[in-house]
């Protein structure tokens, strides 16, 4: 009997090889992630970050698990070791390995989605490197460069997502096509007023999420109180200030990307689906774009990151709470909790619509 498995529409998908079943131009996949993995294995042997404090210092990222543990940060060097060296490593040479290897769909969609949606974690490090940038902005008895080898890393942390996203595209054509189940449906889908008491109460959860992340924004997160440094206030929007000042714009896009644009666009993207009429097709392909964006939105890893800073960073620092951490938490609480209660209500309404055919 032949092996088969079900996607999840419930059709029958019977296992392949996404090597194969890719044709020629799935050559640039593996292409794509053994460049990442060169890139991934640089940035660990050529000098992360320069500090100037009493002398200079470069340091590897390897390096930096080392100052972190002199220094008694110990949480810091875990989290660097775990999510920055390890984990990079892991999921592009499983990646790979999925890539070549005969799989269930549906076992491997569940793999890469799984690697895709943890990718952004290891960007922690990065967040934990601007934060240093930020603390020491016109300060005169510190200061903190980036290198080269920062920059390889980021190179390879997204390398490695968008390789993600190409081979769950790929799988997604072969296996889980949109358009072969509801291309020819032209009957529409309003969720506003389909889905129950939910369907009304969403425009009011979504308009407090983004008025949450508009705050998380603007508001301070923290406060340095440590002689001999200035005392300032810093926010996400005063902290991209301070990256342009000291001449470092591309970690200042970073922040913009993914603690701004990222959240506020996955909010609008529900929004518009919500409340506007569409047909079976279009919810399917705005519910993968929906899911694309929440996957580059990373308050929740700039917060992990910050609350590190404040926590263990006082060994080295010393700063104050501001309310602003406190709505960067809400921030993040709303926007979870509308991503999953819109996906989950559209996912139900096409399998529901799919069942009845």
């Amino acid at each position: 009997m032949t092996e088969y498995s079900r996607n999840k529409f419930g059709d029958q998908v019977h296992p392949n090889r996404l090597a194969t079943a890719a044709g020629r131009k799935g050559v640039l996949i593996p292409l794509g992630l053994l460049t990442v993995l060169a890139a991934n294995i640089s940035a660990l042997l050529v000098p992360f970050l320069t500090i100037r404090f009493m002398g200079t210092k470069e340091y590897k990222l390897i390096e930096s698990v080392k100052l972190m543990w002199d220094a008694h940060i110990y949480l810091v060097a875990f989290l660097i070791v775990g999510f920055s060296i390890i984990f990079p490593l892991f999921k592009t040479i499983s990646l790979l390995i999925i890539w070549f290897r005969k799989m269930k769909p549906r076992r491997r969609n569940r793999y890469i989605q799984w690697l895709e949606s943890a990718g952004k974690w290891s960007m922690f490090d990065i967040f934990v490197v601007t934060l240093l940038m930020v603390i020491s902005t016109n300060q005169v008895f510190i200061n903190t460069e980036p290198r080269y080898g920062l920059f390889l890393f980021i190179i390879a942390i997204i390398g490695n997502m968008i390789m993600s996203r190409f081979m769950e595209m790929v799988d997604q054509r072969i296996n889980f096509n949109h358009r072969a189940r509801f291309g020819g449906d032209t009957d529409v889908l309003e969720p506003l007023t389909s889905t129950g008491a939910i369907g009304w109460t969403m425009p009011l959860l979504l308009l407090v999420s983004l008025v949450a992340i508009v705050f998380a924004i603007e508001l301070p997160f923290f406060r340095i109180n440590e002689i001999p440094l200035y005392s300032k206030s810093y926010s996400i929007h005063s902290a991209i200030q301070a990256l342009f000042e000291k001449g470092d714009p591309g970690l200042a896009v970073f922040l913009i990307l993914f603690t701004c644009i990222a959240p506020i666009l996955e909010i609008a993207l529900i929004g518009h689906c919500w409340m506007l009429k569409k047909t079976h097709y279009q919810i399917a392909k705005r519910l993968d774009l929906i899911k694309i964006v929440g996957e580059w939105s990373m308050l929740s890893v700039f917060l992990m990151a910050l609350a590190i800073t404040v926590t263990e960073g006082e060994e080295m620092v010393h700063t104050q709470i501001k309310s602003g951490l406190w709505a960067i938490i809400i921030a993040i609480l709303c926007s979870l909790i509308c991503t999953r209660l819109a996906r989950r209500k559209l996912r139900s309404m096409l399998v529901m619509e799919g069942d009845d055919d």
